[in-house]
């Protein structure tokens, strides 16, 4: 089951393009985002992150997630907003 925070470290990762930035982005220790984004990564059952010693980018199916978790997140905000 994908989880909302998994999504935020997947929207975090691609803005900050950085692991150790988008886990302080998030207020979590790098180890956490990378396996919430591993996690994610299997839920879906596709690589969303190209790994290396760095962060090289999102997959092509990453990219698709990405704009799906932008929009999911900005309606839970909307919601959270209006209530």
């Amino acid at each position: 089951m994908i989880e909302l925070r998994q999504l935020r470290y997947l929207v975090s990762l691609a803005r900050e393009r950085h692991f150790a930035r988008a886990a302080e982005a998030c207020g979590v220790a790098q180890p956490t985002l990378s396996a919430g984004l591993r996690h994610l990564e299997e839920d879906l059952g596709v690589m969303v992150v190209e790994r290396g010693n760095r962060f090289k980018g999102l997959t092509p199916e990453g990219e698709r997630v990405l704009a799906w978790a932008q929009r999911i997140l900005a309606d839970c905000d909307a919601l959270e907003q209006e209530l």
